[in-house]
């Protein structure tokens, strides 16, 4: 029996647990026995992180726990030698200074992620920053990419010159919404964002004069509908551990706009998104009106995009995973 232990769900969050969801289905059809548990707290506070350490050790009796992403810490009291964390990245470090970040490594790298059996991380640049964060050994860790949702069909879209859809997926400080707001002052589009807007973000779209359209709490067949509709993909993030909206925009045949750092150099492919400084106000412009001005390099990064996509599917991944899992039976 393999469990999968999956965050608290939430309406705003996709990533993580959709791809793990289609995983899940798809290692079932295969033979797999599997359970999956989903911890009853949302990771705020000392209180809900006790409480969901618990929650998993009283479910703890399966040959293999698998920790699908940011809940690290949930295999505390369970035995490590049967359990193996996905790091998405190591953003939570960012949420707090001195004592505070001190207990989050702790309790999601510094005890879990040195104890556990096995480390998969889902890219290269995760790779690079766990092993700056935690003393392990290299070998300890897997690199597995995610791998691009099976709902996202190439679907091909008159692009809508006049005012295009630039679909924005993210309001967190990585993914760079107000230089994104910015660099569209002026331009006619419909900047199409998903994610709670804070105050300063509604002040500088009101400043701006950008029109656009907000969206929060939606499903996952919105979010698909969303990409289908969109003209562009915006994503010149500051950091990410992968990159998702990425091969999202790419599946549906979307030109991307992206950063040129690690790891959306290596996701985009060669020649699969427009890459940019995400620092720049004025590279992320340039970007955008090369996009919405030159039909051709849209229809280079679509051919593209298309082709890398190829990199990611659900079966190759989920054959890594099988690979890994069949490695305890070896113990």
């Amino acid at each position: 029996m393999i469990t999968f232990v999956f965050r608290k769900g939430s309406p705003t969050v996709f990533s993580i647990e959709k791809l793990f969801d289609a995983l899940y289905l798809h290692l079932e059809k295969s033979g797999a026995r599997l359970r999956r548990i989903e911890l009853p707290h949302i990771s705020v506070g000392i209180v809900s992180v006790l409480r969901n350490v618990w929650f998993v050790a009283r479910r703890r009796r399966t040959k293999i726990l698998h920790i699908t992403g940011d809940v690290h810490y949930a295999t505390l009291l369970c035995p490590f030698s049967r359990t193996i964390i996905t790091v998405h990245d190591c953003v939570v470090l960012q949420r707090g200074t001195g004592f505070k970040r001190l207990v989050l490594w702790i309790l999601w790298f510094g005890l879990p992620v040195r104890l556990a059996s096995a480390i998969v991380v889902i890219s290269e640049q995760t790779k690079r920053e766990l092993l700056k964060t935690v003393s392990i050994p290299e070998e300890k860790i897997r690199v597995i990419p995610n791998f691009v949702d099976p709902a996202l069909v190439f679907s091909e879209r008159p692009f809508a010159s006049e005012r295009p859809r630039i679909l924005h997926v993210g309001t967190t400080p990585n993914k760079n919404l107000p230089r994104v707001v910015a660099a569209l002052r002026d331009v006619p589009c419909v900047l199409v964002i998903v994610g709670q807007l804070p105050q300063s973000i509604l002040r500088d779209l009101q400043e701006s004069g950008v029109r656009y359209e907000n969206f929060v709490g939606i499903d996952h067949a919105m979010m698909t509908r969303l990409y289908r509709d969109a003209d562009i993909i915006s994503f010149p993030s500051t950091y990410e551990g992968f990159g998702m909206p990425i091969l999202e925009g790419q599946a549906v045949g979307r030109p991307v706009l992206s950063s040129d750092l690690e790891p959306m150099r290596s996701v985009a492919g060669q020649g699969g998104a427009l890459l940019v400084n995400p620092q720049s106000v004025d590279a992320i412009r340039e970007g955008f009106l090369a996009l919405l001005g030159d039909s051709l390099l849209r229809a280079r990064l679509i051919a593209a995009g298309k082709d890398n996509c190829r990199r990611f599917t659900l079966e190759a991944v989920a054959a890594s995973y099988l690979a890994l899992y069949r490695g305890f039976d070896k113990r």
